[in-house]
Parts: structure tokens; sequence; C-alpha cells
């Protein structure tokens, strides 16, 4: 082959290369861009549903780490009034009730969920024993309250390590006492 047919294959192979980089080089760029923006908005997405899960965590201790204190100071002979209670339980409550629907966003129903009635009827409770101390089962509230504190970190272990390990939410509450009822079963 002689010198010019070798300079044009030559030339005409530089070309290719050169279009050939032009134009792939852009999509890999591109490319590793969208994995790493996809990688990126899982990482937010995962971080998002651990806040819900932790707001949860800490609202729900919150509101009933007052409710045990309500009840310590009650024994002692300290009950807040009605409205000071009323109060501080609205803004506990409220905050929540908040954290309950907003886990929603991470797949988990418990704004209505026994977890959610049950810390509402120890406040409905609670109030009724600050009305009236010298009637109320003082200690058995006061244990019910403490029971409710393990399998309140229970729940939100188990729905922690599934957000974490990206795994799909089942319900939170099986195997705890805020296990929703399960119906009798109908025999013929």
């Amino acid at each position: 082959m002689d010198a010019a047919k070798i300079g044009l294959v030559g030339a005409v192979t530089a070309a290719l290369i050169a279009a050939l980089a032009a134009t792939l080089g852009p999509l890999v760029l591109q490319r590793k861009k969208e994995r790493a923006d996809s990688r990126q908005r899982l990482e937010d997405a995962t971080a998002r549903r651990i806040d819900a899960v932790n707001d949860v965590g800490v609202s729900c201790r919150a509101w009933l780490t007052y409710l045990v204190q309500v009840l310590d100071d009650t024994q002692a002979g300290r009950a807040p009034t009605v409205t000071d209670f009323d109060e501080k339980t609205e803004a506990l409550r409220s905050a929540a009730e908040t954290a309950l629907a907003h886990v929603a966003h991470a797949g988990y129903e418990l704004w209505d969920s026994e977890l959610a009635y049950a810390l509402r009827s120890l406040e409905s409770s609670v109030r009724g024993a600050v009305l009236s101390p010298a009637d109320a089962p003082l200690s058995q509230l006061h244990d019910q309250a403490n029971a409710y504190y393990t399998p309140r970190a229970i729940i939100r272990t188990h729905m922690l390590r599934e957000v974490t390990h990206l795994e799909p939410p089942t319900d939170p509450l099986a195997g705890t006492v805020f296990a929703p009822p399960t119906p009798p079963e109908n025999h013929p």
C-alpha cells in the first residue's frame, strides 16, 4: 500500500475515533451523572424516612415521659392544675400525632393505630387522675405508662432497620402491646 493510501486511512480512522469520542464521552459522563443523581435521591429519601421515624420516637417518648412525670408528681401530692396539664399535653400530643401522620411517607400508617390510641387513652386517664387524685389508680396507671417505653422503642428500632436497609415496610406494631387486635375466627 502506498503512503498516500495509508495516510488517508489513518486520517479517516483518526476522524472516526475523534467523532466516536466526541459522541460517547458526553454520553458516558451523562450516565455517570444520572447514576450519581439517582444514588443521591435515594440517600436523601432514606434520610427523610429516618428523620420521620426518629421524630415519631422522640415525640411519642416526650409525650409518654410527661405523662409519667405527671403521675409521679400526682403520687407525691404535686399534681399540676388541669389547665397546665391540658396546655402541656396538647402541645406534646399534637407533636406526636403530627409525627405519626408524617411517618406515612416512610410507609407506616400509625396515626390511627393502637399505639396512638393507647397514648391518647393514657393521657385521658392521667387527666382524670389530675382532676381527682384520690380516686385514681395511680400505681396502676404508672405501671401501664412505664410498660409502654420498651415496646415503643422496639417499634422505632423495627422501622429504622427497615428504612435503613431499604426493606419494604411491615407492621411495626406486630408482636407488641400495640398490635392491632385480631378479629375472632368465625366457626360454623
